[in-house]
């Protein structure tokens, strides 16, 4: 069930009865493409950030870029020229198109999107507020509480750790990697730490040894860790996280444990969020399943995008497999359902001003697009922008019986019409310099044909061999009025031949 039809939107469902001020929180790695799926946890957060906003409730919305992490990953078309920084933080290796960092590349993707898509989040970088010392308190904390956090771990995963072990990664000074390290000791002031070879199988390691200062940029805490040191640093109240994080003993179990049990705080409110699912399958940009996130705009505009990840609540997954199906077809369908039930989702989704409605589906503006002389109607109806998002589903993602292209020449197929079939492009063709309207002209077709004992889908037939080679298409009215006039007459005697 969809939620706009339910009494209550989740999102307010999910606030009601929360007093007091709030801190939304939500972060990502900025390391790689980014995939549709990475924009539900930036939209759901800035949906309920929208929501305690409404409430006049005193709310802040924070969206932390982790580039201080280390590469640890790359797709393969970097192997070559970014191998060697592997291990190496984000923010400090280069981009791939060698203008600023890794981090700045794939991070001003992310704010190009969050503008189109109306998130009003204040973004930070990791890298910054640890060279600022904003996590040195929480630094020292893990530090002296680190057989507190050992006993979360081996809680949680049931396996003992080392007492040399440390919730702290330092940036090795001789060679630049975090990836690498391991913190053994800590006397309150300095952390020894080994940058080994053969810690990770993704990164090699320089071997160098010493004692440094963990504060200032020089370290991080692990995911784990950082998360709930974040929490607790802010005063986070609401963070999500999707099921690769929020699955039963994962990540959020154990940020949550550990702002608990070691911090000594409540965690914020629990918001895990379900995967996209395509053809039943994780979406992935890596392996090629689903759509990344700047291909998602360029077929559907900024607030249907919004509508798709919230529409449902966030424990539910959605399948959306868009590659020749009719599934963004649907989701307009269902767009515009919403917008005439002046639903919750629907208010929640806009980016702006709300446009002026179209009662025209998004399937028959598609078959529009695809006729010639149709920019006028287009024009009329107020469609002009959903028809930049109509051309770019038939060229990509439309089933190819959803496509047609009017032939220049007759085709081969016509030879196997019927006498009758012929007889009526020849009947229709003489009535053609009459002035029609869509809905009459196909009425007058639909009589012809029943005249000459056709069936419907015999006469319809007919024209479309005729004019688009196949035996299907858009509504034969509106296709033929879209047509030179001339053009239409001269191919229908053609085919009566």
């Amino acid at each position: 069930m969809n939620c706009y039809n339910s009494a209550m939107f989740w999102a307010d469902k999910l606030l009601e009865n929360r007093k007091g001020k709030e801190w939304v929180n939500d972060a990502w790695t900025p390391s790689g493409i980014i995939h549709m799926g990475g924009l539900k946890g930036p939209i759901i957060h800035d949906t309920l950030h929208r929501i305690i906003k409404e409430q006049n409730r005193e709310v802040k919305f924070t969206f932390g870029f982790d580039d201080m992490d280390p590469i640890d990953g790359l797709p393969q078309e970097l192997k070559a020229s970014h191998e060697k920084y592997m291990g190496i933080p984000i923010f400090i290796a280069p981009s791939p198109d060698g203008k600023g960092t890794f981090g700045d590349y794939y991070g001003n993707k992310m704010r190009s999107l969050f503008k189109n898509l109306g998130i009003n989040a204040e973004i930070y970088l990791a890298s910054d507020y640890y060279k600022k010392g904003v996590y040195n308190k929480a630094i020292k904390f893990v530090l002296d509480n680190a057989d507190k956090i050992r006993k979360v771990y081996e809680d949680m995963y049931k396996k003992e750790l080392s007492s040399d072990w440390y919730p702290l990664q330092v940036v090795c000074p001789k060679c630049g990697k975090l990836g690498t390290t391991k913190v053994t000791a800590w006397n309150g002031k300095e952390v020894e730490f080994h940058c080994s070879e053969n810690l990770v199988k993704w990164a090699k390691g320089c071997g160098n040894k010493g004692k440094i200062s963990p504060f200032d940029g020089n370290a991080k805490m692990p995911f784990k860790v950082e998360w709930a040191a974040k929490w607790w640093t802010f005063g986070v109240t609401i963070e999500g996280a999707g099921k690769d994080h929020a699955s039963a003993g994962g990540t959020y179990d154990v940020a949550r444990k550990i702002v608990k049990d070691v911090f000594g705080i409540e965690p914020p409110l629990a918001l895990p969020y379900e995967f996209f699912l395509s053809g039943g399958k994780k979406m992935s940009s890596s392996r090629g399943v689903g759509l990344d996130g700047e291909d998602l705009l360029k077929v559907l505009p900024a607030e249907i995008v919004r509508f798709l990840m919230i529409k449902a609540e966030p424990n539910h997954a959605v399948e959306f497999s868009p590659f020749g199906t009719d599934a963004i077809p649907n989701l307009y369908d269902e767009y515009q359902k919403s917008a005439k039930e002046k639903s919750r989702v629907f208010e929640l989704s806009q980016t702006g001003e709300r446009n002026n409605f179209s009662n025209i589906r998004f399937s028959v503006l598609a078959q529009w697009v695809q006729m010639p002389n149709m920019e006028e109607q287009i024009k009329k109806e107020g469609l002009e922008e959903w028809a930049k998002y109509a051309r770019v589903w038939v060229e990509k993602y439309a089933p190819d019986d959803e496509k047609f292209t009017v032939q220049k020449e007759l085709s081969e197929q016509a030879k196997n019409l019927s006498n009758k079939q012929k007889e009526l492009l020849a009947k229709i063709a003489g009535e053609l310099e009459k002035k029609w309207e869509g809905e009459d002209l196909q009425t007058r077709i639909y009589e012809i044909g029943k005249e000459l004992g056709l069936k419907g889908s015999e006469t319809f037939a007919a024209i479309y061999v005729a004019l688009l080679g196949k035996n299907h298409g858009p509504k034969a009215a509106w296709l033929i009025l879209s047509l030179d006039k001339a053009f239409v007459k001269k191919r229908f005697e053609d085919a009566s031949k």
